[in-house]
């Protein structure tokens, strides 16, 4: 039978799965730029969620061209896609080092 103290071990190694698991489950990506000499406060340029089962929402800021047509300022996709990238890439390595951890 286990001890009280490898029963508690086990209930934190628990907690702190459950923690990574519920961490990253969703993932936000915020994009912000700052109007330099006009305010310290950043401005939201660009959001995505990108929930565990796939579903996500991605937020861009756009403007009407001449045509009335909306267009989304390409400088701020790219850097906004870039940061969604890595953020994926580092969710990515986060659940397998602690598939690792519980499957090794």
């Amino acid at each position: 039978m286990a001890t009280p103290e490898i029963k508690e071990a086990l209930k934190n190694v628990a907690d702190e799965v459950a923690k990574y698991v519920k961490d990253a489950a969703t993932l936000t990506v915020e994009t912000q730029t700052v109007e330099v000499g006009k305010t310290d406060k950043p401005a939201l340029a660009a959001r995505s969620v990108i929930k565990l089962d796939g579903d996500n929402t991605t937020t861009l800021p756009t403007v009407k061209n001449e045509a009335g047509k909306a267009e989304v300022d390409p400088v701020i996709y790219e850097i906004h896609m870039q940061n969604v990238q890595a953020a994926i890439d580092y969710r990515g390595r986060i659940i397998e080092a602690v598939i690792e951890v519980l499957l090794p």
